[in-house]
């Protein structure tokens, strides 16, 4: 079960939302990163929780975009400038706590996640986190633990990226990064490559039969882990 709170989402705009405290585990919590809802990264969501389902796992796709996530970092969040909290991100960090799994969908822009999930990873997972701490391996209790799943997309080819050094850089610079600081436990990285307006129905078939054997193996693990 769940009880349910108004909460100030801080935003360019100001936006009160219902924010969910739950007492339950979620099981796989999806974070989505992509303006458009017609975006292949909300089908790839939407097939991973449908994978969760049908293994009687629960997901949550937390949409940042529909939510009005601001990624701008206060400085009066920053840990050695201060202690304050959004309850929003009390909120927050109580659903990542109750997650076996944290799942970030999003495409590659620019070498790299849009600016909008990195915000996330600033203002939630390093929420009131200390340098000493992410260095140690403990920076964020919430996920302490947990596995991180990243699934990319990206317009280019694997080898394109592969050439440039890119995939390696994002695995290493993003995912490894936040894992070994955060205390995440490692749930691979899935980039879907060639993902255009114009690819063939076939190409997709086989991008989101990943998607179904990366959701299968987690719920694997996490139903080993219970």
């Amino acid at each position: 079960m769940s009880r349910r709170r108004w909460c100030d989402f801080p935003s360019n705009r100001t936006l009160w939302q219902w924010v969910s405290v739950v007492t339950e585990p979620l099981g796989h919590y999806i974070v989505l990163a992509n303006p458009s809802y017609r975006s292949f990264c909300h089908e790839v969501a939407r097939t991973y929780k449908e994978v969760v389902q049908t293994n009687h796992q629960t997901a949550t796709i937390f949409d940042l975009n529909a939510a009005l996530f601001d990624p701008v970092l206060q400085d009066r969040e920053r840990f050695d400038h201060g202690s304050h909290r959004w309850p929003w991100v009390e909120a927050e960090l109580q659903r990542l706590s109750n997650c076996g799994a944290l799942i970030l969908v999003y495409p590659i822009w620019f070498g790299g996640p849009p600016a909008i999930l990195k915000g996330y990873v600033d203002r939630v997972l390093g929420a009131q986190c200390a340098l000493t701490d992410f260095q140690s391996g403990t920076g964020q209790p919430a996920v302490r633990g947990r596995y991180l799943l990243s699934i990319s997309t990206s317009g280019a080819t694997a080898e394109w990226l592969s050439e440039r050094g890119q995939q390696h850089a994002l695995r290493e610079g993003f995912d490894t990064y936040i894992e070994r600081g955060f205390g995440l436990r490692d749930g691979g990285h899935i980039n879907l490559d060639g993902i255009v307006h114009n690819m063939s129905s076939d190409h997709a078939a086989k991008a989101l039969a990943r998607v179904r054997e990366a959701a299968e193996s987690m719920c694997s693990r996490l139903a080993a882990a219970s």
